[in-house]
């Protein structure tokens, strides 16, 4: 009997990554911001600004972290990030001023967005080229499985044990269920341990002995094409990284800036605080379906229609939701209307990531993967900073989510208008 594919290993432990890594994520923040700010008396886009932040700093780091990942592997990187990530989320518990919940939050947001989730997404695609989109899809799950759990123990410890005693158990359990799997676990590609993406074996050219030879070897399973090798000054040379890095800032703009907000625009319009963190709780649980959902297509589907299909529906989808939400349903049927419309917006909003995932590495390959996807996070960063500031310097201007919202969806249909649009870098075009 053959071993299992150690590459399952790798996306269980990028699994684990994803779910502490949302111990950052817009809908968590979002949950200590009421508290927080009556407290102190910040305003919303003061508070915000922590996320701008945290995005911007971990933009910088982005393209150096990238070629390091490439060349050493991503277990020690990985590993000392959730160290600094966890003791950040606990010092939290300690904030008395604006500048210390920039200061340790916004180290947190770095290593998360400059670190952990380019470690995600070079892990996986590295370890797998056939069945990439099932493993990252798989993987992503965990960001949803997080979003899902993390808000409903977070608000339940807010409203027991206060605010600060909430950041010092979030920062406990990221190191514990991340921090010791990654050290223990993860590597850097199948060749280095004699192994093939997605776990085929290499057969010798005489079929009758089995062993690491090297990648050029025929290997067990079909292939439908030579995997496309770029560096990354061949990539940015290319019209398809600048339209793909363009898609990669403006989805991230409109998630952030959702993601964030749903929470407090929810419990404005009059619902309680228990039923707008189930409302994120359903958005989360249902992303994890459409994160194997969609990651399961993007093996079998032209990516770029995917990603166009998943973009317009998000935009219509939400704009029910916002209107719904607006209307203020009292009755349940009303309330049920509400959670519907969450459960679909998040079954789209979990394949989000793992169709983009996808893309880049079907794109530019698995050799310099790091250093491409890298190259273009502190465009993405910067754009994820954008959103929740943005809804919420619009708020504290108008008292209302309507235009930033409104915005919001035509953004999406824009990106899905692109995205159909996107084709391949020439040279991928040619080895096919």
């Amino acid at each position: 009997m053959r071993k299992p594919f150690y590459g399952w290993i790798i996306v269980g432990v990028s699994f684990l990554i994803g779910v502490t890594e949302v111990g950052v994520f817009q809908n968590i923040l979002s949950l200590f911001m009421k508290p927080m700010a009556q407290d102190f008396g910040w305003s919303r886009a003061a508070f915000t600004g922590a996320i701008a932040v945290g995005s911007l700093c971990g933009g910088l780091i982005s393209p150096f972290v990238g070629p390091i990942l490439d060349r050493y592997g991503p277990r020690m990187v990985a590993f000392w990030g959730i160290v600094v990530f966890s003791m950040g989320l606990s010092a939290l518990m300690f904030v008395r001023h604006l500048w210390q919940l920039y200061l340790f939050f916004g180290v947190c947001r770095m290593i998360s967005v400059g670190m952990l989730s380019l470690v995600v997404t070079v892990s996986v695609s590295n370890w797998f080229v056939r069945q990439r989109g099932r493993a990252l899809g798989i993987t992503w799950i965990g960001e949803r499985v997080g979003s899902a759990l993390l808000p409903v123990l977070i608000q339940f410890l807010i409203l027991a044990y206060g605010w600060r005693m909430a950041w010092g158990a979030l920062g406990v359990v990221v190191f514990l269920m991340s921090g010791i799997p990654t050290l223990l676990f993860l590597r850097r590609r199948p060749e280095d341990m004699g192994l093939f993406p997605d776990g085929a074996a290499p057969v010798s050219a005489d079929k009758k002995t089995e062993g690491p030879a090297n990648v050029d070897e025929r290997r067990e399973g079909p292939v439908e094409a030579p995997e496309p090798v770029w560096t990354r000054e061949q990539a940015t040379h290319t019209r398809a990284f600048w339209v793909l890095t363009l898609l990669t800032c403006l989805i991230p703009f409109l998630q952030a800036g959702i993601n964030f907000h749903v929470y407090p625009f929810m419990t404005d319009q009059g619902f309680s605080q228990k039923t707008a963190v189930w409302v994120l709780s359903t958005m989360a649980a249902f992303g994890a379906l459409g994160s194997v959902t969609w990651g399961m297509l993007a093996d079998k589907v032209r990516i770029q229609s995917l990603l166009a299909v998943n973009a317009f529906g998000s935009g219509l989808i939400f704009l029910l939701f916002f209107w719904m939400v607006s209307f203020k349903p009292a009755d349940g049927f009303g309330v049920g209307i509400v959670f519907f419309l969450a459960a679909i917006h998040g079954l789209l909003h979990g394949g989000r990531n793992t169709v983009i995932s996808v893309i880049w590495a079907v794109f530019f390959g698995r050799t310099a993967l790091g250093s491409i996807y890298g190259f273009s996070i502190p465009f993405k960063s910067a754009a994820n900073a954008c959103g929740p500031i943005f809804a919420a310097i619009c708020f504290d201007l108008s008292g209302s989510y309507a235009f930033p919202f409104y915005l919001f969806v035509a953004i999406f249909l824009i990106s899905g208008a692109i995205s159909i649009r996107m084709k391949p870098p020439q040279q991928l075009r040619r080895k096919l």
